[in-house]
């Protein structure tokens, strides 16, 4: 019977705090826009990209005239999940991140995020810069990095390029090389070939130059062998559906002019600002997607 009670008095207790957290959640303003919302940012090595991700809340926030708060995730999946369950109201995924965000999260488009100074590149497959490997073949046998599953640049199109230069399928990518696996990150993939951790990896065309310009790495030290194809479209800034309408457009109001007030936070992204942009515009990362024929669950796995 005491037990019994003490079961009642808990979840009593439970009822009690979800309801406080369901009140929370539910502040508006006079507006009817949330008291808070919560922008999502993935942090590099150093965390350059967490000090610019404090820089854009707090400018969003006084733009908008309500709380602005960073969340900061390890990385895509992370982002995905935690827009899908709430935890996160804007962020920006890559292409391919942005296309599970829709499928997953029910993530919707509020502009691209792009660079208008320097054509798209793809990825870029590189190697430390003694060593002997000049083309993707001379890599068969060895140990090979891609990013992050999610990451268009960093895994998505360099796989498909894999397939498509060497006739190989997406299992057999795995077994191409010696070992396979993510390093959790461009930079970090960046750094493990300069210091010769790893004999090849698969990078975002832009993110050599990014990372050496943070400092964290001396670009003399990587070698480029090769390109993806051109990747279209660039990283995605998407947003939960259920946010009102006038505060969705308010936002993308700040957001497509943003790069005229700290044009440092794209440089620390490999952009130059954000731009008006479509869903269908990633359809070439769909198709990519089905040409791999692997699941968001078994891309997510890896």
């Amino acid at each position: 019977m005491l037990k019994k009670q003490w079961l009642l008095v808990l979840t009593g207790l439970m009822m009690l705090i979800v309801g406080c957290s369901a009140e929370k959640n539910e502040e508006v303003n006079e507006k009817g826009w949330p008291t808070t919302i919560y922008f999502g940012s993935l942090p590099m090595e150093d965390g350059e990209m967490g000090r610019g991700g404090n820089q854009f809340t707090e400018d969003l926030s006084k733009h908008l005239g309500i709380n602005v708060e960073l969340f900061e995730g390890e990385d895509y999946n992370t982002m995905i999940e935690a827009m899908r369950s709430g935890k996160i109201d804007l962020t920006t995924y890559g292409p391919f991140g942005y296309i599970i965000a829709v499928e997953r999260s029910g993530a919707k488009l509020m502009a691209s995020l792009g660079n208008d100074s320097a054509p798209s590149t793809g990825s870029a497959f590189i190697v430390p810069s003694d060593s002997e490997a000049e083309s993707i073949q001379d890599l068969k046998g060895k140990t090979f990095l891609f990013a992050d599953p999610a990451s268009t640049s960093g895994h998505l199109f360099p796989r498909a390029k894999l397939m498509k230069e060497l006739g190989i399928t997406s299992e057999e990518v795995l077994t191409y090389f010696s070992n396979v696996s993510f390093s959790g990150g461009h930079d970090k993939s960046i750094l493990a070939i300069a210091n010769g951790d790893a004999d090849g990896a698969a990078v975002c065309g832009t993110c050599i130059d990014m990372i050496a310009g943070a400092g964290l790495v001396d670009a003399s030290k990587v070698k480029v062998i090769g390109y993806s194809d051109p990747i279209p479209g660039g990283g995605a800034l998407a947003y939960r559906e259920s946010l009102p309408e006038d505060l969705v457009a308010a936002i993308k109001e700040f957001a497509l002019s943003y790069n005229e007030v700290n044009p440092d936070y794209f440089t620390s992204l490999g952009a130059t600002g954000f731009y008006e942009a479509a869903d269908s515009d990633f359809d070439g990362v769909r198709e990519v997607a089905e040409l791999l024929d692997m699941s968001p669950e078994e891309m997510l796995s890896q």
